[in-house]
């Protein structure tokens, strides 16, 4: 009964991010000119980037409150993506061609907090209504000599 439960409340997360208006366009493995036009699309109130030596960091805060860092290689790659706030980014538009492994890996995995991890992709996504954090990224564009614990 309780692990019935514990897939439900996985599944109404897995929904909920995918039916959020605010999507975040800064996908997983794609240049670095999705992250310029993210402000207008989703509204974001704060814009701020900075430079971390081998890739940069673009934080946006949504409407929501809810904050989304997008981590761009010195090639120009989005190789990394973290969230925390009020409110799911929509995982879908973020993980662009991953999100259907995403999906699949996360379908046969009972509990919380969701957590994919093989050589394409690595997800994370914890929390619950009002306080929601999670990472993504593709282990194969991390930058050499970039720890993955930066993406948070």
């Amino acid at each position: 009964m309780k692990s019935m439960l514990i897939t439900r409340i996985a599944c109404a997360m897995l929904g909920a991010c995918c039916a959020l208006p605010f999507a975040a366009h800064a996908t997983l493995g794609q240049n670095a000119a999705t992250v310029d036009g993210d402000q207008a699309r989703l509204h974001a109130v704060a814009r701020a980037a900075s430079a971390q030596g081998a890739y940069a960091v673009h934080t946006l805060t949504l409407p929501s409150g809810t904050q989304v860092r997008e981590y761009v290689a010195a090639n120009g790659i989005v190789f990394g993506i973290a969230w925390d706030g009020p409110t799911l980014p929509d995982l879908k538009a973020m993980l662009g061609a991953s999100f259907d492994a995403y999906v699949t890996a996360s379908t046969t995995r009972r509990g919380v907090p969701l957590a994919v991890s093989n050589s394409d992709l690595v997800v994370f996504s914890s929390g619950h209504l009002r306080a929601f954090t999670g990472y993504a990224y593709l282990p194969r564009a991390v930058p050499a000599g970039v720890d993955v614990s930066v993406i948070q």
